[in-house]
């Protein structure tokens, strides 16, 4: 119980922090109305070119709102962890009274929570404007939302595996640099999966980037419970999976410090 309340007092500080960073704030929302709009240009003109992308271009600016939503909201926890390693400062926060993994998560809850407010609320009002109208009922989007909130999770987590990855490397940056690129590609950021090879699609649906991105986005235009049901499956496989990876790496780093003195 008293360990759940440190981990609240966390989560809350990082929340309030971040939507006190108002200038952060605003130039994500700058960023990420930019990337918006360029994106709707690219996918006009492959729908042109290709004649593969059977959404209506109002459509298409929603799966990118709810793409680029959860994308920019994710924060950047892997460059924490690095610091504190590199630094050696987490050999002052081991001893806490609360899992070091544990707090690090939670902080970044804190902060993905508060940027998917701020920045939810702008993508919506800027779709909603530029688009005249939403592609579902006012019933599905609590549950898109939620569902979206699981993903940014899931993203948390995988961006605390790169970091942790700092036990063996200098730098985790490269290591980063790979995650966030097989995440543009397979996730269909830029382009529904639908327009992929049929061997990249096959490729794509052994990793959790679809349900993070293209999947999860196309809850927007095409909502049914199945829909939900089997996007929201998949995050929780991946969660769980990538949550366990995660801890006996971390685990593992922690042993190597011991031995080597560290």
């Amino acid at each position: 119980m008293l360990n759940g309340q440190k981990y609240l007092t966390v989560f809350r500080f990082a929340f309030i922090q971040t939507l006190r960073n108002y200038k952060a704030l605003v130039g994500l929302s700058i960023f990420l109305i930019t990337c918006m709009v360029i994106f709707a240009h690219l996918w006009k003109i492959a729908a042109t070119k290709i004649g593969a992308i059977n959404l209506h271009p109002d459509q298409l600016l929603w799966y990118i709102a709810f793409n680029e939503w959860v994308l920019v909201s994710l924060p950047d926890v892997q460059e924490d962890i690095e610091e504190d390693l590199r630094s050696g400062r987490l050999a002052y926060l081991l001893p806490r009274p609360i899992s070091y993994l544990w707090a690090m998560f939670v902080e970044g809850l804190g902060v993905l929570c508060a940027r998917l407010m701020v920045l939810g609320l702008v993508t919506f009002i800027f779709t909603w404007i530029r688009a005249g109208d939403i592609p579902f009922g006012w019933g599905a989007l609590p549950v898109t939302i939620a569902v979206g909130l699981l993903a940014g999770c899931i993203g948390v987590i995988f961006k605390m595996f790169v970091g942790v990855s700092a036990f063996w490397v200098q730098q985790v940056e490269p290591f980063h640099w790979i995650w966030e690129k097989l995440l543009f590609t397979l996730g269909g950021l830029m382009l529904p999966l639908a327009v992929y090879p049929d061997w990249l699609q096959k490729i794509a649906r052994f990793t959790p980037f679809p349900a993070i991105l293209g999947d999860r986005s196309a809850l927007a235009v095409d909502f049914t419970w199945s829909n939900v049901l089997s996007v929201t499956s998949v995050l929780l496989f991946w969660g769980v999976l990538g949550s366990c990876c995660l801890i006996l790496l971390y685990r593992k780093g922690l042993r190597i410090v011991n031995i080597e003195g560290g």
